[in-house]
């Protein structure tokens, strides 16, 4: 009975050094992730039914990073945040090339959105006010900011005098349609 008790101590013994060996092992095989995990947290987020995943300072809780992804779990679009606030978001379409808004805060909650949609280059302005609300768009057109106005239903500028419908040309850009005369 020596010779099993003997066996089995030094098995349990292998078995306690090798437990040991391990979790020291993987202890320093992680000190990155602890590190990371410090700083960041990771977090799935669901808004309106549209889920999405985001990377958040650990300390705050306030977002850098989310990706949100469509009904099919494909990625959608993508939002980029500093100190916590909202400053630019991609928005990916297929095969298309992303269009993307960055938005600059002005004064109380005021919010200026610029906009491409894709053609490389910003060709939209988009107003709110203090308390969020849309208050006015600009488009880019012949080398100037028109301010939108819709008539009838219609969305137009105004130029020379004459109000006139836009809408996007076979590029993609902005197009004044016919003198409408309104």
């Amino acid at each position: 009975m020596k010779a099993g008790t003997r066996f089995l101590l030094i098995f349990v013994g292998l078995l306690l050094v090798t437990d040991l060996s391990w979790r020291v092992w993987t202890w320093n095989a992680n000190a990155d992730l602890r590190a990371t995990s410090k700083l960041f947290k990771v977090e799935i987020l669901n808004t309106n039914n549209i889920l999405g995943i985001g990377i958040a300072d650990a300390k705050t809780g306030k977002p850098l990073w989310i990706q949100w992804n469509d009904s099919h779990g494909k990625p959608d679009a993508i939002s980029y945040f500093l100190h916590g606030i909202n400053v630019l978001n991609l928005h990916l379409k297929g095969d298309k090339p992303p269009a993307y808004d960055v938005i600059f805060y002005g004064p109380g909650r005021s919010q200026t959105w610029w906009w491409d949609l894709g053609r490389g280059t910003f060709m939209t302005r988009t107003f709110y006010n203090t308390n969020g609300d849309f208050s006015t768009q600009e488009i880019w057109y012949d080398q100037t900011w028109h301010t939108v106005d819709r008539r009838n239903g219609c969305n137009g500028i105004v130029i020379n005098g004459q109000w006139r419908g836009i809408g996007f040309d076979t590029n993609g850009m902005w197009t004044t349609e016919i003198n409408t005369n309104q």
